[in-house]
């Protein structure tokens, strides 16, 4: 009896633990759409082994029980252990999966330093407000505003407290519109504003509360700080009905408030001339890519086990008479805008491939990576172009790599994965650049011949203070790991990072800790210096680590 009475009650927690396990099933199926299908068999299948349960509990109850059906008893109750067990932690990894993926996406959409929308989450809410006032027979103003005195704070200050006041400037413009209106940052000291329902009195007016309240001093430190704001209004349906013509005449209108030195001003065709500024530049770029006027910067990738350099990123800048040393950020989106940038990617290349011949023949062997733009992967033309480039220079395409972005590949992303994978036939390699910042995530990387990808510096800048970004940056290793892809950290700018990036086994890193971008006829002394300098030790903060002779391959 007694046998009896154990077997049963062995049976019954094991069938009641298979039924615990359904409700996490079902909720694993409604998060989890892709393996939907799998989970509702599992499912199936506990419910069949609950009836076998059942019936060999009925069997026992009324046969009795010996020590044969004792063992199955406790085998069947520890298959019911097993399986809530798998179930619920599936569904916690599952769930944190989820949480990470749900950050990564808010991080995509929002500026890092403010928490303001950025530019791809802007174009969103313009297109809703666009949509919504058609169907209401609305207006939809867009404000483009961008600080007076900025720079110069900036300058003076530094970025620490210039950051500090973008980040006051963007609390006071959320309090300056209603909760349904839309704040973004696009970048530097430049933000937009979207009106719903406002036609050109009321965008008038929340213009001028804006520039009231940006005029109001800034304190910082017990210093009294005055920035002040020109401001720029395009309005939906009278000036354009797409999100990129509204941000693009309220640009205008922005810079006729500057050079009227005014507060505002509405946008109006005769000021859209393209900007004689904007066309001069241009003009002054297309000439820079004919006649050579470009220069090429490189800066080192070392590898965390071994303190080697493993490679340089190709970095294009523009000594500009007039405006001095430009960086790409101030050139690349204008050359993209003007047609002008897949002359300026084959001038990278023609350059970058001639160096890296002339580092070979010193005795310096190092990997090359080049930028590409968007526009470049929709040039089914593009690879016969750099594999002629090449050929011509006598180049090793083996040690020349890609980078592209995830947004570069979500234009057309068919055409996209064929110059890519022409490229990969020609024997470059492929890095994700920026990685973590795009909507892809890994669904492309199944698809890529990608051997790297490199995380954004947004996640890698903080990630020693923000548990999150540390999450985010500890996943991305773990996963690129698993799929045999090395990783980079761009941006690393300190020695604490750095340290916690190599606990984390990430395989490489490219920031300031180890050098900025050089001229290329700079490279071969700070790698000599470097190959002579000693032991690299991180703690002790060495801007650079010892290298072997000839910088080391990879």
């Amino acid at each position: 009896m007694t046998l009896q009475i154990i077997s049963l009650v062995l049976t019954v927690v094991g069938t009641l633990l298979l039924g615990v396990s359904l409700p996490p099933i079902r909720s694993i199926c409604e998060g989890d759409v892709y393996q939907c299908r799998r989970w509702k068999a599992l499912g199936a299948l506990v419910m069949a082994f609950m009836v076998g349960y059942v019936l060999f509990g009925v069997e026992v109850a009324r046969s009795g029980a010996g020590p044969v059906e004792l063992v199955v008893a406790l085998v069947l109750c520890g298959g019911g252990i097993f399986v809530i067990l798998v179930v619920r932690m599936s569904l916690a990894s599952i769930r944190n999966i989820q949480r990470i993926a749900a950050l990564e996406r808010y991080r995509a959409l929002h500026d890092d330093l403010t928490e303001l929308p950025n530019r791809a989450l802007l174009h969103e809410r313009i297109q809703q407000a666009i949509s919504l006032a058609r169907r209401r027979g609305e207006a939809v103003a867009v404000l483009l505003l961008d600080l007076d005195r900025f720079k110069e704070i900036n300058d003076a200050l530094g970025h620490f407290y210039g950051d500090y006041i973008l980040q006051l400037t963007a609390s006071r413009l959320r309090e300056a519109v209603r909760d349904s209106d839309t704040v973004s940052r696009l970048g530097g000291d430049e933000f937009a504003v979207v009106l719903i329902g406002a036609g050109v009195s009321e965008a008038a007016a929340v213009a001028e509360k804006i520039a009231k309240a940006l005029a109001e001093p800034f304190m910082v430190e017990g210093h009294s700080l005055n920035v002040g704001a020109s401001v720029g209004i395009a309005l939906f349906p009278d000036h354009g009905d797409d999100a990129e013509i509204l941000l693009q005449r309220a640009d205008v209108a922005m810079y006729e408030a500057k050079r009227a030195g005014e507060t505002l001003a509405v946008y109006r065709a005769e000021h859209d001339q393209y900007t004689w500024q904007r066309l001069t530049l241009i003009g002054e770029l297309r000439q820079a890519i004919d006649k050579g006027r470009l220069d090429l910067h490189y800066q080192p990738k070392v590898d965390l086990a071994t303190g080697r350099v493993r490679g340089v990123e190709a970095l294009v800048r523009w000594p500009h008479e007039q405006k001095g040393l430009l960086y790409s950020d101030a050139f690349i989106p204008l050359a993209e805008q003007a047609g002008l940038i897949r002359p300026l990617t084959l001038w990278v290349f023609e350059h970058a491939v001639r160096q890296a011949t002339a580092w070979r023949h010193e005795g310096l062997v190092l990997t090359v990576s080049v930028n590409l733009s968007v526009k470049d992967l929709q040039d089914v033309d593009f690879p016969r172009k750099v594999e002629r480039i090449f050929h011509l220079e006598g180049g090793d395409p083996s040690r020349f790599m890609v980078e592209l972005t995830e947004g570069s590949m979500m234009l057309n992303p068919e055409r996209a994965l064929q110059v890519i994978s022409a490229l990969h036939r020609i024997g470059l390699r492929l890095a994700i650049d920026d990685f973590g910042t795009g909507y892809s995530s890994f669904a492309y990387l199944k698809q890529l011949p990608a051997s790297e990808i490199k995380i954004d510096k947004s996640f890698v800048r903080h990630m020693v203070e923000e548990e999150n970004d540390a999450a985010i940056v500890r996943s991305t290793i773990d996963l690129a790991h698993n799929l045999d892809l090395r990783v980079v950290a761009e941006g690393v700018e300190n020695v604490a990072t750095l340290e916690a990036l190599r606990r984390l086994r990430c395989d490489m890193v490219q920031g300031f800790v180890v050098s900025p971008p050089l001229p290329a006829a700079e490279i071969p002394g700070w790698m000599r210096r470097f190959s002579l300098g000693g032991t690299w030790d991180a703690r002790e903060g060495t801007a650079a680590p010892p290298l072997g002779t000839g910088g080391g391959g990879g």
